[in-house]
């Protein structure tokens, strides 16, 4: 008989009413996460060095040329009468190529030396989000020096870019600020500001483990999402870049964020295999130390089994796990622009998985995949594509990535059975 509303017995399966209050919290934070809004960081420090200085260090003319760590920064003057600038951005990669963006600013309002206001030009009829809209400079005497107050104005940016601009504006305006007094950016505290984000990000996130699945456990998702993410920073590096940055997210995992923008579907697949593939080589480690007895402990075998199954449920072909970005690029080779199809396909099946195995997670990650591909979209926009031998090179490495962590399971199970 057909259960109406009303009835006594529940209409929702029990799997999902049993989830737990871990359940919540993800939905909320994945809300979170694809919420987007404008963001307007603000930053203001002390410079022991004059205002006119500190000034003349943002104030742009034709043919400057600044130096930040690997970056360097070109302006040219292509609209005098509207006093629009050229900012070239070129960043030496460790191959030694030059990988280079560029962005038009018009000087809105100069008040040498205590004001300027830079307004981004050329995007006029373009979607605004994660786009830098306007840079605000303001500088006033001190006692010791200039107060130095600078304002970024974003476009609409989701929270993990969030965070990232005001951890770019605070490293920024200390670069600044070492240039002023020393005559060298201060890389050191652009670094220690990344390395705080990353610290307290997985602090949180230790807490909220440790609140939901146990400390000891908690701490071992740590280290295992640690492992993980260094895969993907050292993806960046061999593919040339600078080292990104990784934040933590309480009750999803860990991100790392690239410095550079990929020019590649092949460093995409690249860096997003990596992070699964360099923890398989870790957990195959210690699972043949486990079996020849030289790390058969309750502490190796419990880390061993987490990092195995963190890997194996990242690798599910779904965004924005790192199998669905590998997918992504592949469907787009094969597929063009009926990729998002394939996707939502994939989707469900992960769904329908979700529903014979009893797993909301598996539901909730399935439907973020068909519901982000319902619309058309653009995948992989300016991105060289794979070629057909790196299409089966990825489908390889998957494989053979994947294989390794049922392996390592199984092995285990079989060790301690």
């Amino acid at each position: 008989m057909p259960k109406v509303i009303g009835d006594d017995e529940n209409t929702m399966p029990d799997f999902i009413l049993n989830a737990g209050l871990g359940l919540p919290f993800l939905l909320l934070l994945l809300a979170l996460m694809g919420l987007r809004r404008t963001v307007t960081p603000q930053a203001k420090v002390l410079v022991k060095a004059p205002v006119a200085k500190v000034f003349a260090l943002l104030d742009p003319y034709d043919g400057k040329v600044q130096n930040w760590n690997r970056t360097k920064v070109i302006y040219e003057l292509v609209d005098p009468v509207r006093q629009i600038f050229s900012m070239t951005y070129a960043t030496t990669l460790s191959s030694g190529s030059l990988q280079k963006s560029q962005a038009l600013f018009r000087v809105a309002t100069r008040r040498e030396p205590n004001y300027l206001e830079l307004v981004r030009e050329g995007i006029e009829g373009k979607s605004h989000n994660n786009e830098l809209l306007k840079i605000a400079i303001e500088t006033t005497e001190a006692a010791e020096g200039t107060g130095f107050h600078l304002t970024y104005y974003w476009g609409s940016r989701p929270m993990i870019a969030q965070i990232l601009a005001r951890a770019d504006l605070w490293g920024g305006i200390y670069r600044l600020k070492g240039l002023a007094e020393t005559g060298k950016p201060d890389e050191t505290s652009h670094m220690l500001i990344s390395l705080g984000v990353s610290v307290v990000t997985g602090l949180i996130s230790f807490v909220a483990f440790g609140l939901t699945v146990g400390w000891m456990i908690a701490g071992l998702l740590i280290a295992a999402l640690l492992v993980h993410e260094f895969g993907h920073l050292l993806a960046y590096r061999l593919i040339g870049q600078p080292w990104g940055r990784m934040i933590f997210l309480p009750f999803l995992g860990a991100i790392a964020v690239p410095r550079l923008a990929f020019e590649t579907q092949g460093q995409a697949v690249f860096s997003a295999l990596m992070g699964p593939g360099l923890s398989a080589v870790l957990t195959m480690a210690t699972t043949l130390t486990i079996a020849y007895g030289f790390g058969f402990s309750d502490w190796s075998i419990k880390f061993t089994v987490v990092a195995a199954v963190l890997n194996l449920f990242n690798l599910l072909p779904v965004e924005p796990l790192d199998g669905g970005v590998a997918l992504r690029s592949v469907l787009a080779k094969l597929m063009g622009h009926h990729a998002r199809f394939g996707l939502m396909f994939v989707g469900l099946l992960i769904i329908g998985l979700g529903l014979y195995l009893q797993q909301v997670v598996l539901l909730v990650f399935g439907g973020i995949s068909v519901l982000a591909n319902i619309r058309p979209r653009v995948i992989d926009s300016g991105l060289a594509p794979l070629s057909s031998l790196q299409v089966t090179m990825a489908f390889f490495s998957y494989v053979v990535i994947t294989i390794t962590y049922i392996s390592v399971l199984k092995n285990i199970i079989g060790m301690v059975g």
